[in-house]
């Protein structure tokens, strides 16, 4: 599997009603379109299997998805085929990430939802500095469930919780600051992603400074060669002055 194989959220879905569990069923279903296809089909059983959640909540979401128009449906027959809205920015998961039935699926929804959020400057590492009842609004989860994932995943090792001196506005209660460890969840296409987007522009800036170079030895023979006809010229000139002072 390519490195830069991955499937695209579109950022800020969470702006609507929408919660992390719907955005766990939009990945699920869009890790099954075909690269060279803009749509998918996958049945409802295997929604549900890959994704985790139960059926009748996957049947809420694609519902919910269709409301606020990130999910298309249309009916061939006995299958559902799935299509999705354009979008500018987005969140890259993994299908490795996808897949893993070893993460809970609350879990999973957890990180889905909150990795837009997250500072990445450092490679396989996603930074939250924000209180829970910061995220709680951001994500659409109750901060008492964001709490109890958090330490679901310390416990699993995917997630560092250090306490700092900043105090959360609403509770007063000293915040924490909390590092995903994104490498060992799956998420690492981040950083292939990103070197991949660097790699492209310096062959962008590469090929500019070519043609920038092209055009400047372009101009340089076009001013030798009239050079060039202008000393024949004056050589001719010469010439002839010579055949008339012999004659």
């Amino acid at each position: 599997m390519s490195t830069k194989q991955h499937v695209q959220l579109p950022n800020n879905m969470t702006k609507s009603e929408l919660t992390p569990k719907d955005l766990l069923v939009y990945v699920t279903i869009k890790s099954f379109m075909n690269k060279n296809s803009k749509e998918c089909f996958p049945s409802l059983d295997t929604i549900v299997k890959t994704s985790g959640v139960s059926k009748p909540t996957v049947r809420k979401s694609i519902e919910a998805l269709k409301k606020e128009e990130y999910l298309y449906v249309r009916t061939e027959g006995r299958k559902n085929v799935y299509s999705f809205n354009s979008y500018k920015t987005f969140e890259p998961f993994s299908p490795d990430f996808i897949k893993n039935d070893k993460i809970d699926s609350n879990l999973k929804a957890y990180i889905i939802a909150t990795q837009q959020f997250m500072f990445k400057d450092k490679e396989g590492l996603g930074k939250i500095s924000y209180s829970d009842s910061e995220l709680s609004k951001i994500i659409n989860m109750d901060k008492r469930t964001i709490a109890k994932y958090d330490k679901s995943l310390e416990e699993q090792g995917y997630l560092s919780i250090i306490n700092t001196n900043k105090k959360d506005l609403i509770t007063g209660l000293k915040n924490s600051e909390k590092i995903f460890h994104l490498d060992e969840l799956g998420q690492g296409i981040i950083w292939a992603l990103q070197k991949h987007e660097e790699d492209i522009n310096k062959l962008k800036e590469n090929n500019v400074e070519l043609k920038e170079t092209t055009e400047s030895n372009s101009k340089d023979i076009k001013i030798l060669l009239n050079e060039n006809e202008e000393l024949k010229a004056r050589l001719k000139k010469l010439e002839k002055k010579n055949n008339e002072i012999i004659l």
